[in-house]
């Protein structure tokens, strides 16, 4: 076992060694001024808790944690006369540069071949609008994200409903004086439907702005964000203990951890974390600096009574645990039946990130705990739990619950794990994805609006019923039935040309009809349209309106701004970055 004094003891003999470690180390005249290989790092705050003493994170902390703001200017086209050929110059330049660098012409948006950068931003179809976003934290090349849009100010442009953001570069950027910003290199591009909050229609004091929207999903990062753990006290004895023991615990083809100075450890999130970087940031401070497995059962032991107390950091210790591995198991097991539930659900959750089946029995009666505090976390948990049989079908249980809030939860888990009990298509290459639930709880419709574009269907024989009288705010889809009809009239108008499609007929099935709608426009071979090129803002704004008038036999419930961060992790806290 080495406790902290013994870890202050072994620094008096590391000047020794300095010679031969340090051949590999690459650092500034800065470093080597605060160099000071013979005191050892300040303790962290906290240090006196078995889950701070001798971590990574008592010796450091991440560095690239904060908001990453970008931003661009675009172009959203298909908004037939509400957009504008306003365009200050400076700008307009810009964007000229920008889309004969992408050396792509209008033709697939617009439909006329010959048609330049410049004559399509002097069309009144689209509007020049600006876009933004926060990069993730830790986001890797590839990580989506949503990004808002808003048409340029000063311009007359009229609404942004039913436009796509045509692709678009994003920049780092900050301000440095009274109105004026500097751009920096770029982080993201950004391409998509625009979508508009469907709720936003009604009286005055409610309405949202028309001229200002997101692209759900719609950013894409095309580099790593600088992500690097910063010691305390400088030294590379402790950047290089630090590196190795990262390394040692995810062992990678390419290093995770590389100690570049005796300040700073660069970090590299491992594949199997891209999607749940909360947890591997957490686990990464977490992680003691001694692999030896004497220390590993005494610190489990420690880590055993402390979670017991109301006031300890119960979630640092369930990642305390984890990054003990499989030593930890004989401890966790004692705790699993313990008469506190804060106790037995956080040590639950550590116990299934160590691939402990008893754990998953552990987590899954949390999650069915009709009244108990940690259900959401637990059903959140439970989508981590792959390999385990009976997460799944607790999961699949609580599709049934009745709780719409505990029905979205076990979904959003059963997507995470791509269980089959979750029916999935894509419409069109890049619409949306349409999920259908079977449960037999009364039926909602329920629409994601960040990090995904979904639209999952709960119940059974969902479907429209007559009289039906819906007709977009833009005029582009009209949905009409009578009760003496034998299915469900839809019009469609291009807004732009303002041609008309001839009336198509659908039945009343509610998937077949977002099916229809969501579609790319086209015929089958028999003439027989089989998609009305509908973007999923319009598709979910005409189902809004369908539950709301009663014309649909469901619910309609749109996801709350805050649904991921009830369900994920917390963010961690950390300095604004500019990255310029």
């Amino acid at each position: 076992m080495i406790e902290h004094g013994s870890l202050r003891r072994m620094v008096l003999w590391v000047p020794l060694m300095c010679t031969a470690v340090l051949g590999g180390c690459v650092w500034g005249k800065e470093d080597k001024k605060k160099l000071d290989l013979g005191v050892a790092p300040k303790p962290a705050p906290g240090a006196d808790s078995a889950a701070v003493r001798d971590t990574i994170g008592a010796l450091s902390y991440f560095d690239g944690m904060g908001p990453l703001r970008v931003r661009g200017y675009g172009l959203v086209v298909g908004l037939g006369k509400n957009g504008s050929n306003d365009c200050p110059r400076p700008i307009r330049d810009r964007l000229v540069e920008s889309l004969y660098k992408q050396q792509r012409g209008a033709a697939d948006v617009v439909g006329v071949a010959t048609i330049t950068p410049e004559q399509l931003i002097d069309d009144i179809d689209t509007a020049v609008v600006v876009v933004g976003a926060d990069v993730p934290p830790a986001a890797t090349e590839g990580t989506r994200f949503d990004v808002s849009v808003m048409a340029l100010p000063g311009t007359k442009t009229k609404s942004l409903r039913g436009g796509r953001l045509y692709t678009t570069e994003l920049e780092v950027y900050r301000e440095s004086a009274a109105g004026t910003t500097v751009s920096g290199k770029l982080m993201a591009r950004a391409a998509g439907p625009v979508f508009i909050n469907p709720f936003a229609e009604g009286d005055a004091a409610t309405k949202g702005n028309p001229l200002e929207g997101i692209v759900v999903g719609g950013g894409k990062a095309v580099e790593d964000r600088q992500l690097r753990l910063v010691l305390g006290q400088p030294s590379y004895v402790w950047a290089r203990k630090i590196q190795d023991r990262i390394n040692q615990h995810f062992p990678q083809a390419n290093k995770v951890a590389d100690a570049i100075s005796p300040s700073y450890v660069e970090i590299h999130v491992p594949r199997e974390y891209q999607q749940d970087i909360g947890h591997f940031l957490g686990l990464v401070r977490s992680l003691y600096l001694s692999n030896d497995p004497q220390f590993a059962a005494v610190r489990a032991r420690l880590l055993g009574q402390e979670i017991q107390q109301p006031s300890a950091p119960h979630a640092e210790i369930a990642l305390c645990f984890e990054g003990l591995g499989p030593a930890a198991l004989p401890a966790l097991q004692e705790l699993y039946t313990h008469e506190k539930d804060y106790v037995s659900f956080h040590a639950g959750v550590a116990g299934i990130r160590l691939g402990d089946h008893l754990a998953g029995d552990v987590i899954c009666r949390h999650a069915e705990a009709v009244d108990g505090a940690f259900r959401f976390q637990a059903i959140h948990a439970l989508a981590t739990a792959r390999g385990m049989a009976g997460p799944a079908a607790v999961l699949r249980r609580l599709l049934e619950a009745g709780d719409p809030r505990v029905q979205i939860a076990a979904y959003e888990a059963l997507v995470a794990r791509a269980d089959p009990t979750i029916l999935s298509k894509t419409v069109a290459s890049d619409n949306f994805r349409l999920d259908l639930i079977p449960t037999k709880r009364p039926n909602f419709v329920y629409v994601k609006r960040s990090q995904a574009r979904r639209v999952a269907l709960f119940g059974e024989d969902l479907e429209c019923r007559p009289p039906v009288h819906y007709r977009s705010p833009d005029g582009s889809i009209t949905l009409t039935a009578q009760p003496s009809d034998d299915g469900l009239t839809l019009l469609r108008v291009v807004v732009p040309s303002g041609s008309m499609s001839p009336p198509v007929v659908a039945p009343f099935d509610l998937p077949d009809v977002i099916e229809l709608m969501g579609r790319d426009a086209d015929v089958d071979l028999d003439g027989k349209v089989v998609g009305l090129g509908l973007d999923y803002g319009a598709v979910a704004r005409a189902v809004y309106h369908l539950c709301k008038d009663h014309a649909v036999n469901a619910q309609f419930i749109l996801e709350q701004p805050n649904a991921a961060e009830m369900f994920g992790p917390a963010p961690v806290a950390g300095r604004p970055e500019s990255e310029l």
